[in-house]
């Protein structure tokens, strides 16, 4: 079980990468009316061009790898249920990386999820 552990662990580290990075580059884009193809054109144009985004894509496509790897290893409920360290790991990177506050309501909800891994690692 340990070994499932830490496959998900490096694949939740890499896929909340992806995530970080995704909002780092869409933090700096400018949104303009996205109604109509033309909006949405310069949209997907703009992030097309932003090199975050494309480090984001490749950090997802990893953890997908090692996420695949972790399913070889263990049934889907507890791979799956492991997989919610990425809620904790969003919330730490966001906070470390991008600056976003951590508030008791957020704490307590992050608590419960590490508790929720718990018992379902140790069932």
């Amino acid at each position: 079980m340990i070994k499932v552990i830490l496959i998900v662990i490096v694949a939740e580290i890499w896929t909340a990468a992806g995530h970080v990075l995704f909002k780092k580059g869409t933090n700096s884009l400018e949104v303009h009316s996205l109604r109509g193809a033309s909006g949405m054109m310069r949209f997907v144009k703009n992030v097309l061009a932003h090199p975050s985004i494309w480090l984001g894509l490749a950090a997802m496509a990893i953890g997908m790898v090692v996420w695949l790897l972790a399913l070889v290893h263990a049934d889907l409920s507890i791979v799956f249920s492991l997989g919610s360290m990425q809620y904790i790991l969003v919330l730490f990177l966001a906070h470390f990386f991008l600056g976003e506050k951590i508030d008791a309501m957020k704490f307590i909800g992050t608590f419960l999820v590490m508790l929720g891994i718990i018992l379902i690692t140790i069932s």
